[in-house]
């Protein structure tokens, strides 16, 4: 049977980075990684007067069909995983088979807000990141790699992702079962990964299709 890992924090505070180098430690052979980012729904679902939705509240994601990708693979069993496409805002269609692994990471930023979704695992990890640093972060992300306009960038983490971060986000680094400062990141990433390791069992694999 399938583990669960779900690593949660704020837009930018190294979700990503941290579930890449926990792979990396548990060798790709033996673990994946979902990105909440995939299970955006439709912005044409979302779209109300032209105005662009926020994509940092629960309503944006659809979690029942994570859930539902994490109860198959967590009984070894392969899915169809979605892919989000940033530029149109919708997803992309997908028919390959993902196969299951002994571990499976998942990251984004509403997950342990998610009853569903963090009673389901079984090791939740939560990085705690000041606002000046995860902004300064985005602004760079944004800008670089999604192509947005800065004015753009600055305006949406003032009205959407620092108000999501308040009410949704930092409020449930409660249910986590390790917090994670961001200077011990930073600066202690080796301590950081084998305090994680040694909290992850042993499993062995097996596999069906779902």
């Amino acid at each position: 049977m399938s583990h669960i890992i779900v690593i949660s924090g704020g837009s930018c505070s190294g979700k990503t980075t941290l579930a890449r180098l926990l792979q990396e430690r548990l060798g790709p052979n033996r673990s994946m990684i979902i990105c909440q980012d995939d299970y955006y729904l439709d912005i044409r679902e979302r779209v109300t007067d032209d105005k662009i939705p926020n994509f940092d509240i629960p309503d944006a994601l659809d979690f029942n069909l994570l859930l539902e990708n994490l109860e198959c693979l967590k009984e070894n069993k392969s899915v169809v995983l979605p892919k989000y496409d940033f530029s149109v805002h919708q997803r992309i269609d997908s028919s390959s088979l993902t196969d299951p692994k002994d571990f499976i990471i998942v990251e984004g930023l509403l997950l342990l807000d998610n009853p569903g979704i963090r009673n389901f695992s079984d090791l939740s990890v939560y990085l705690s990141c000041s606002k000046d640093i995860r902004f300064e972060r985005r602004l760079t992300r944004d800008v670089k790699e999604r192509k947005r306009i800065k004015e753009f960038v600055i305006k949406q983490f003032s009205n959407d992702v620092e108000p999501a971060h308040i009410k949704y986000i930092k409020p449930s680094s409660v249910h986590a079962d390790l917090i994670i400062d961001q200077n011990d990141f930073i600066n202690s990433v080796d301590q950081v990964l084998e305090t994680i390791m040694d909290l992850l069992p042993k499993v062995d694999s097996k596999k069906s299709v779902c």
